[in-house]
């Protein structure tokens, strides 16, 4: 009796679902869902009832269902229900009715089945770990969605997830794309290549061709506006986007390519900047469509290849709607490629009159008299121009802004220049800025008193530099998310920076012995040079008997003199994480001491062979707050002062090596020397504040170890945790390390070590 009730009730459930859900609706369900896919469908509704999905939640999920089955097939279009479940199940029934709302248009942005499947499974994992997050993005996944794929969505997903540590209000601005780590992560998502992965290709590249060293940097992304489309170029600096969205491999290698190549043309034949004066936006705007196709041409007269690198990119064509924003990329295509005809006749007018004064292409004024003509051709045919939403085409050309000059500097300009000079800006903590206020309340001017400038205390860090992070679990760096913040080394007394040898004198003395005999900067006689200052008889001898006999005689006839030396820089980088206030097994000694000791050692025998070295160390207390204290720069003497700082040296906080490490790497990078060494002493593994994952830094640090070594830098490590094994491998590689059982041991075996590995 209890079946056949159950059943009647099924048979009275379905008869009233076309008044449920609508009637158009059912025939779309009918169509998309048979047999037992009906039925499967029909589970599904009544999971979401008994869940308390309200009737506009029902209504959406048979409208989602229906649309995913469609383009997808039934199977994607069952698989909505799940998820739906799992966001009202941790986000609420309002977020998952918002998701049911957006699945029609976000099937529209979608591939194929596994790509949506594979996006609902990001929703879920969303709502799982961010469940406040998700109605804030799913107000902007049909923008988001244009730009990437759900390889690309869920990568920038799990960005901000790791970015946000914790923070929920901090989440829902990433989300929201308020945060402007959002928008660079968002840019990165969108495209497996990066300018930085391509960088030095690209100054190798331009300066192969002209000569040119420009100076570069990604152009900033502000919260609230679009990212940045084009490329810039100024007096000072190339901007470049950090991704350009939807390109992938050597498809975005060369759309890089062919930006920067076009940016070089404009710096060797633009000439000075033109002045605005009284031109209209329209005529600015054809006048640097003319000046474009000018130095792309006289480029191509000398590089051809660059002419098929450019067109490549070229592909408007003739329409019957006109617009200046349909106009002038036919015209700009109708100036460098010879092939492509078009019957509109101002298209033709203009490349009649650009080839007609082909002769004058050398003198830049040609662009401004043929662009104000056409100009006023558009004025008279009145066709309207909006610049605020124009945009160059085609996509590898600059935003024009280098070719003008508009009287007063644009914003951008000022903040290229603070780029130039490593400025960073960093929000403070609250705590401090309350003990600012609290400090500037009390002693407050008067209003008609001028302030004055006041000294940077000991205490207080100076902003130096900020650097990438690589996030493994995303697969992509986020740029700029470290900052370098440089503290003043303080110095111990006198007295203290002298014990840090007196203890180990006989050791001292064994290392000078030691740096006497490997000290080499004899004088060495090279023998059949090409050039030199004398004769080498032997070489002179085997030339004249290979005449006699009819060899090719060898040319290096001569040999010279030359002071052989050490060609080695090293930097020496401590770890003074808290850690290192720890006291050594059955001793009164703490880490730190044992490493201010052996590096104290080590920088005698550096300073013996002449081997050009620095000290610096660090601690961490999140990523904004990465610590370096200079004891030693390449260009101070060890002297006294040093050796001070060096003994003042005190432990605490984290140890963020990944941000470390590239600064070390940028320091060292200039020393013009045949070999570069970071030598790096730490006695625990990459840790901070603001991360729990603990693999997280320890594959940031194995990716700036792996970037310092493209960049023909060393990395090598002095592991002093027991436990290192485990971790210092895949940081530093199998040879890369070396761990250190006893601490105490340190001061003996790091000089000596320094010794083999420089032998």
């Amino acid at each position: 009796m209890a079946d056949k009730n159950r059943a009647l009730d099924e048979l009275s459930r379905r008869a009233r679902l076309p008044e449920l859900i609508g009637r158009s609706t059912w025939a779309g369900v009918r169509k998309s869902f048979a047999d037992t896919d009906f039925d499967r469908w029909s589970d599904a509704l009544d999971k979401l009832i008994v869940a308390g999905t309200g009737t506009a939640g029902l209504i959406d999920f048979a409208a989602a269902s229906v649309e995913a089955a469609r383009l997808f097939g039934p199977d994607a279009g069952l698989a909505v229900a799940p998820a739906a479940l799992a966001i009202q199940k941790q986000s609420g029934g309002s977020a998952a009715t918002a998701f049911l709302t957006a699945i029609p248009a976000a099937c529209r942005h979608i591939k194929d089945a596994a790509a949506f499947r594979h996006w609902l499974e990001t929703m879920e994992q969303l709502a799982q770990l961010a469940p406040e997050s998700v109605a804030p993005l799913i107000e902007k996944l049909d923008f988001i969605l244009v730009r990437i794929d759900s390889a690309g969505f869920r990568n920038w997903m799990l960005a901000g997830i790791r970015s946000a540590s914790g923070d929920a209000a901090q989440r829902q601005a990433y989300f929201s794309l308020w945060d402007e780590s959002a928008l660079r992560a968002f840019e990165q998502a969108s495209s497996d290549v990066l300018f930085v992965d391509v960088e030095r290709r690209l100054k190798a590249y331009l300066t192969a061709l002209w000569g040119l060293r420009p100076a570069m940097r990604t152009m900033a992304v502000r919260p609230g506006r679009p990212a940045p489309r084009r490329a810039a170029f100024d007096g000072l600096i190339t901007r470049v986007p950090e991704a350009f969205a939807g390109l992938h491999g050597q498809e975005a290698v060369t759309h890089y390519r062919a930006v920067l190549s076009h940016i070089g043309a404009h710096q060797v034949y633009s000439g000075p900047r033109m002045p605005v004066g009284t031109l209209k936006p329209v005529q600015i705007a054809l006048i640097s469509l003319i000046e474009d196709a000018r130095v792309e041409m006289l480029a191509s007269r000398d590089y051809p290849g660059l002419r098929r690198l450019w067109t490549r990119y070229h592909t408007a064509r003739p329409q019957t709607a006109l617009t200046a924003e349909i106009l002038m990329p036919r015209l700009a295509r109708a100036l460098i490629d010879p092939e492509y005809k078009d019957d509109d006749p101002f298209v033709n007018k203009g490349k009649m009159m650009f080839f007609d004064h082909r002769s004058q292409w050398s003198d830049p004024s040609i662009s401004r008299r043929i662009g104000g003509l056409l100009g006023n051709d558009l004025g008279q045919m009145r066709i309207q121009f909006n610049p605020k939403t124009y945009i160059v085409q085609p996509s590898y050309r600059d935003d024009n802004n280098g070719l003008w000059d508009f009287g007063e500097p644009p914003p951008e300009e000022a903040e290229t220049a603070e780029t130039i000079l490593d400025s960073v800006r960093i929000e403070q903590r609250e705590e401090k800025d309350k003990r600012q206020k609290d400090e500037q309340s009390e002693g407050a001017p008067p209003a008609n008193q001028a302030a004055r400038l006041q000294a940077v205390g000991d205490d207080v860090g100076v902003p130096i530099a900020r650097y990438a992070e690589w996030d493994y679990i995303a697969g992509s760096e986020r740029a700029e998310w470290t900052t370098v913040v440089e503290f003043p080394a303080k110095p111990a007394p006198a007295d203290a920076a002298r014990a840090l040898t007196e203890a180990h004198s006989a050791l001292a003395a064994r290392i000078a012995r030691l740096v006497k005999n490997a000290k080499i900067s004899r004088p060495e006689r090279l023998r059949r040079q090409a050039q030199g200052d004398r004769l080498d008889l032997d070489a002179c001898i085997r030339t004249a008997i290979d005449r006699r006999t009819g060899v090719q005689p060898d040319p290096r006839v001569y040999e010279t003199t030359v002071m052989r030396a050490r060609d080695l820089s090293v930097l020496v980088l401590l770890d003074i994480s808290e850690s290192t206030r720890d006291r050594i097994r059955d001793q009164t000694t703490t880490v730190i001491q044992v490493e201010r000791i052996a590096t104290a050692l080590l920088s005698e025998a550096m300073d013996g062979l002449g081997d050009p070295f620095a000290v610096h160390a660090f601690c961490s207390d999140g990523r904004e707050d990465v610590r370096l204290y200079r004891v030693k720069d390449f260009e101070q003497r060890y002297d006294d002062g040093a050796k001070a700082r060096l003994a003042g040296l005190r432990g605490g906080l984290s140890t963020r090596l990944g941000a470390a490490l590239r600064h070390a790497g940028a320091e060292i990078e200039e020393r013009q020397t045949h070999r570069r060494l970071v030598l790096v002493i730490t006695d625990g593994e990459p840790s901070d504040v603001d991360i729990t994952d603990k693999r997280y830094l320890v594959e940031d640090a194995r990716r700036a170890v792996h970037d310092l070594g493209h960049r023909g830098i060393d990395v090598f490590c002095v592991g002093l945790d027991s436990g290192g094994e485990n971790y210092l491998p895949r940081i530093f590689g199998r040879r890369g390390y070396i761990t250190i059982d006893r601490v105490e041991a340190l001061p003996e075996k790091l000089p000596m070590l320094y010794f083999r590995m420089t032998a």
